[in-house]
C-alpha cells in the first residue's frame, strides 16, 4: 500500500487509455489508496474498451472505491461476468467484490442474496463479532464501528479478510457516516488479492 500511496498523485496524471490495460489496475489502486477516487473514475470509459482480467480488476476496484458509480453498470450480470473470469484462488476476488458491494449498498438485497447463495459466501452467518458491529451500526456509534472494523482486518493480508467480515465492516462504516473509509477498505481488499 505504501507504494501505491506514494505514486497516487503521479497516477492521476496518466491519461486513461485502453492500451494501458495491464497497468490500469495498479494505477487505479494507487489513486484509490491516495484518495483520488474521482480521478480514478476517469478510467471507466477506457475499461469498457478492455477485455481481459486486468479490465475486470480495474472495474471491480472502481465499483467498490469510487464515490459515483453510475457510469459503471453495477448489476448482477456484470458481477457474474466478473466471477466467470475470476482466476483468484477460491474466487477470492468475487467473494470480496460481492461482500463489498452488498455492504456499501451498491447492490440490492435480492441480488446480494442470490449472489451470496450462488458463490456460497456465507454472508447470512452471525458471529459474536457480527452482532457487535451490527449493534454499533444500529446505534450509530461511529467510533465503535471503526474499531470493530479494524479488528476484522486482522489477517495475514487484507486480501485474506473473510467476505463475511468485509460485508459487515463496510455496512457498519457506511451506516455510521464513514462511507469513504468503507469504500477504500473494500477497494484495497480486492486490489491486494
Amino acid at each position: 500500500m505504501a507504494g501505491w500511496v506514494t505514486t497516487a498523485r503521479a497516477a492521476t496524471l496518466v491519461t486513461p487509455d485502453p492500451e494501458l490495460q495491464k497497468d490500469a489496475p495498479n494505477l487505479i489502486a494507487a489513486m484509490l489508496a491516495g484518495g483520488y477516487d474521482r480521478q480514478a473514475l476517469r478510467w471507466a470509459q477506457a475499461i469498457e474498451q478492455m477485455d481481459d482480467e486486468p479490465a475486470d480488476r480495474a472495474w471491480a476496484m472502481l465499483a467498490l472505491g469510487a464515490a459515483d458509480v453510475v457510469k459503471l453498470g453495477i448489476d448482477r450480470g456484470r458481477i457474474e461476468d466478473f466471477a466467470d473470469r475470476d482466476t483468484s484462488k477460491d474466487r477470492r476476488r468475487t467473494r470480496l467484490l460481492v461482500a463489498g458491494l452488498a455492504g456499501l449498498g451498491r447492490i440490492d438485497a435480492t441480488i446480494a442474496s442470490r449472489l451470496n447463495q450462488r458463490y456460497a459466501l456465507g454472508l447470512e452467518r452471525a458471529t459474536v463479532w457480527t452482532r457487535l458491529i451490527d449493534g454499533a451500526a444500529m446505534r450509530r456509534q461511529a467510533g465503535t464501528a471503526m474499531i470493530l472494523a479494524g479488528t476484522a482486518m486482522q489477517a495475514p493480508s487484507i486480501g485474506d479478510v473473510s467476505a463475511l467480515y468485509l460485508f459487515h465492516a463496510t455496512n457498519a462504516l457506511r451506516r455510521t457516516g464513514q462511507e469513504g473509509i468503507a469504500r477504500m477498505i473494500a477497494a484495497e481488499a480486492l486490489a491486494r488479492t
